[in-house]
């Protein structure tokens, strides 16, 4: 007849059950002799009275925004998004085509439905201008590389053609269509001339959509990413004539396409500030010293209160789950957390950290944890998230561990 053996512990607030099941007809195995009298006690730490975050901050980390399927262009409160466009697949077969040649010249994008700012009345305002990119731009570069300085060198001040107007909030929007003018498709003829000559088709630098002053939000553009080929990339459309005066259209598909985001004020003195784009990261260093050396850490709860007075949030609603990982070159990709939104206590609540502190705990017992976002906010979204950084409602970390026995 089988018998159940149970064991309780109960410590700050969590309870643990341990149970032995074994037959009261034959003796425990050498295996189960030696569990049997373990008397293994539970403790707890908690950063409210021990060190065990050591520090708090923001990082911002520069993060470009390239060809993952989202642009953005627009102005909110004191951040600037732009759009940077390369047209790779120009045929070298067209130099003879003159600004003369070409009829009209169109800029072609796709909205998405993702705005952050003036919402009110169910679309955004959005006012931008089209100039000329004057030197080479690649995926690793940021807003700090290419406009710290301001624009000298970077874009040209002429403007090749302007668009304004509301985009409604919608699924589905019509496309953005912006003509360009008589510089524009000059350059698009340079651009033709430059792709049959090697020595010139690596000055093809491409175009820059700049938001005006009259602009009163972010909104989202759709483009192509790997894996993504179907989503619409921004299209450039030439419609020009041929030697023969025959009517032709040309439509170039932008295979150069990223955004760059100003960094925008935000207090990080007081708050830990988690926004993408500008790439605004939280880190927590955590330290492991007030644990022993055998310990086996069972549960780790780390909660972080949101000051929601200073987010920023979109149309999209806020957003409920964060991601938490290691900063630590080489750490295992299986190694990592979450953190979802409790509203009852308006704090980001993770109860999955027992992994990564482990690994710490092996491995020089501290470590730096990175607050992110899932990446299909991270790269899709310009919403802020605000924690509290001190005082009562910092982050706060408990950790239920147990002395392992030594042999």
């Amino acid at each position: 007849m089988p018998f159940f053996a149970y064991k309780h512990c109960h410590t700050a607030g969590w309870g643990v059950v341990f149970s032995l099941l074994f037959s009261c007809n034959e003796p425990p195995s050498p295996v189960g002799a030696e569990f049997l009298p373990d008397t293994a006690e539970l403790k707890t730490l908690s950063s409210a009275d021990t060190l065990l975050i050591a520090a708090a901050f923001t990082e911002r980390v520069q993060q470009p925004i390239f060809n993952i399927g989202t642009l953005f262009v627009g102005r909110f409160q004191d951040m600037e998004a732009r759009t940077l466009l390369r047209f790779t697949d120009i045929p070298d077969s067209l130099p003879y085509v003159t600004a003369a040649d070409i009829l009209q010249a169109t800029v072609v994008l796709t909205p998405e439905r993702y705005a952050l700012g003036d919402t009110s009345a169910g679309a955004t305002h959005l006012s931008f201008r089209i100039a000329k990119v004057l030197r080479l731009w690649s995926p690793k570069s940021t807003w700090d590389s290419l406009f710290a300085a301001g624009d000298a060198g970077t874009i040209d001040p002429s403007e090749l053609g302007r668009w304004e107007g509301n985009i409604p909030l919608r699924d589905t929007a019509e496309p953005v269509r912006v003509e360009l003018n008589e510089a524009g498709r000059q350059l698009v003829a340079e651009w033709l001339r430059f792709q049959a000559d090697s020595t010139l088709r690596q000055q093809i630098y491409g175009i820059a959509l700049l938001p005006t002053l009259a602009t009163t939000a972010i909104r989202a553009f759709a483009t192509q990413a790997v894996g993504r080929l179907e989503r619409p990339a921004p299209q450039l459309q030439v419609v020009y004539r041929r030697r023969d005066n025959v009517i032709d259209t040309l439509r170039l598909a932008a295979g150069y396409a990223g955004s760059f985001i100003s960094p925008p004020q935000a207090d990080t003195t007081r708050l830990l500030v988690l926004q993408p784009g500008v790439q605004y990261a939280p880190r927590l260093h955590i330290r492991l010293d007030a644990l022993p050396a055998t310990a086996a850490i069972h549960r780790a709860e780390l909660r972080l209160w949101t000051d929601t007075t200073a987010y920023w949030t979109s149309n999209y609603g806020r957003l409920r789950t964060l991601t938490l990982t290691p900063t630590d070159s080489g750490v295992p990709s299986w190694i990592g957390a979450t953190a979802t939104y409790d509203a009852t206590s308006s704090s980001f609540i993770s109860k999955s950290l027992a992994p990564i502190l482990e690994y710490w705990l092996r491995r020089g017992r501290q470590g730096t944890l990175s607050i992110s976002l899932p990446a299909t906010d991270l790269y899709s979204r310009l919403d802020r998230i605000t924690l509290e950084r001190s005082g009562p409602r910092a982050p706060l970390l408990l950790i239920l561990y147990s002395a392992r026995r030594q042999p």
